[in-house]
């Protein structure tokens, strides 16, 4: 009998240690699994972005000339967007809000031609509630650098001397590796002529040679309409003159048209000599 009760008192004396330990931690533990949830929430948030996102809005969200806004951005974040037009709610809900039921017009007072697709599913959308979720934390996982880093100058935009219109221009030796970086990232290219339909690809496609042989022959097609006299030309018209000649089956006025103010004579040159080495 008496055995019996001292086991039972240590029994209890044992569940209740357990029950203390457990509470102890569950704080942690808790924030821990939270903390877990949301690094899944973002990376999710962020294959979607990758796959339906960059085309308009640039691969880091910084936006894209004449094409979609900047949502990577300070004044997203801080206030000043959202009251301008007299929202009153959170960024998360605007966010959410925005990305289900998109926009029925492009946006007033933009040049940005194209209205926001509506992604959910309560809408018409592909997307379910939770993938829409996650787009939201994707993108508000950039307050924190995009605040820091204030109203600087967004992706789109480069430092430096502009280059001007001249096709014939004569340009220093060009780094292909510095030119696919201003592509892939600061000048978001790849957004639309690698990674999205809106331009024609660079890269060679099944039956389609890649733009550096395609431009050692479009000067010489008849229903070429520029200026330009060799393939170097015609990469840098295409660049600086956007709308000079447009590849047939791609609409005008897509391509930003302020590269001759945005880039210098170097960064040009790294641009042609990575174009160049894509046969």
């Amino acid at each position: 009998m008496k055995l019996t009760v001292v086991l039972g008192t240590l029994s209890f004396f044992v569940l209740v240690i357990a029950i203390v330990f457990i509470a102890a931690n569950e704080q942690d533990r808790m924030e821990s699994f939270t903390q877990s949830y949301q690094s899944r929430q973002i990376e999710t948030g962020a294959a979607l972005f990758e796959n339906n996102c960059i085309i308009c809005h640039g691969p880091q969200g910084r936006g894209i000339d004449s094409v979609g806004p900047a949502i990577n951005a300070a004044d997203l974040f801080n206030g000043e967007r959202l009251g301008s037009f007299g929202f009153s709610g959170t960024v998360e809900n605007y966010l959410r809000g925005v990305i289900s039921a998109g926009r029925p017009v492009p946006s007033e007072g933009t040049d940005f031609p194209e209205r926001m697709p509506t992604w959910g599913m309560d809408n018409g959308g592909p997307m379910r509630d939770d993938q829409i979720n996650a787009l939201v934390e994707f993108i508000m996982n950039w307050e924190e650098v995009a605040l820091a880093r204030g109203e600087d100058k967004p992706d789109g935009g480069t430092p430096g001397e502009g280059v001007g219109t001249d096709i014939t221009i004569a340009l220093p030796a060009g780094d292909p590796e510095v030119g696919e970086e201003l592509i892939a990232g600061t000048l978001a290219c790849a957004a639309c002529h690698v990674l999205g339909p809106a331009g024609p690809a660079w890269a060679a496609e099944a039956g389609i040679p890649g733009i550096a042989t395609r431009a050692e022959s479009r000067t010489s097609q008849d229903d070429y309409t520029g200026e330009a006299s060799d393939a170097v030309q015609y990469l840098i018209e295409s660049i600086l003159l956007s709308d000079a000649y447009v590849v047939d089956g791609y609409l005008s006025g897509i391509m930003p048209a302020n590269y001759s103010q945005r880039l210098n004579v170097q960064e040009l040159a790294d641009i042609i000599a990575y174009l160049q080495s894509l046969p």
